[in-house]
């Protein structure tokens, strides 16, 4: 099978993010795609993070209709911290038969020189997803340089949306809307628990 790994806090899950899975699905043919809700990421130790359990049952919420994506527990297991490569890595060998493709939004992309052994992730299958409208010339010039010794990195640039986790919880904060950007069952989960407010 042919799998995207989709890491990250989901903090909560928004209508990008659900968005982005099933443009790559359709664009790269995969015939599943691995969510992977992070308790400690590496790049965010500072930050005040929702408790797993409640960002794993928003994600469960708004990936329910879905049996193409399924939450995956490697990067919340025992609330340690899980480096990209050491997932990565984990499922190449756990899972032999099948093909893996990292999913990874295009401000992480250029970011990437700062992450642990990022060398050994740049000779993965990668999947670039725009976040922003506009031509960026540095992506292009960083992708097409990977390119010349890995083939098997792709742009997905057809639905570049600029939603984040942070937008949400700041527009809840100051007491707005978040209707159509978030699944309205997520929406009552972030009611209920009270939640970025």
């Amino acid at each position: 099978m042919k799998i995207g790994l989709f890491g990250g806090t989901f903090d909560p899950i928004h209508i990008g993010h659900l968005i982005i899975m099933e443009n790559v699905i359709n664009a790269m043919n995969l015939d599943k795609i691995y969510i992977l809700p992070n308790s400690n990421p590496p790049h965010k130790l500072q930050n005040k993070k929702t408790d797993i359990k409640i960002r794993l049952k928003m994600v469960r919420e708004a990936i329910k209709d879905n049996h193409k994506i399924e939450i995956n527990d490697y990067d919340y297991r025992n609330n340690s911290i899980h480096y990209t490569y050491q997932t990565i890595d984990f499922f190449k060998k756990t899972y032999p038969d099948d093909e893996f493709y990292f999913i990874i939004g295009e401000d992480s992309f250029l970011d990437i020189k700062k992450w642990k052994n990022y060398e050994q992730i740049l000779k993965e299958n990668l999947i670039v997803f725009k976040r922003y409208s506009e031509i960026n010339s540095s992506l292009l010039s960083e992708i097409n340089e990977i390119k010349k010794y890995n083939k098997n990195i792709y742009l997905i640039d057809n639905m570049a949306l600029d939603i984040s986790s942070t937008l949400i919880r700041s527009l809840v904060k100051d007491k707005k809307s978040i209707k159509y950007l978030v699944n309205d069952k997520v929406i009552e989960i972030i009611n209920r628990e009270n939640l970025y407010v």
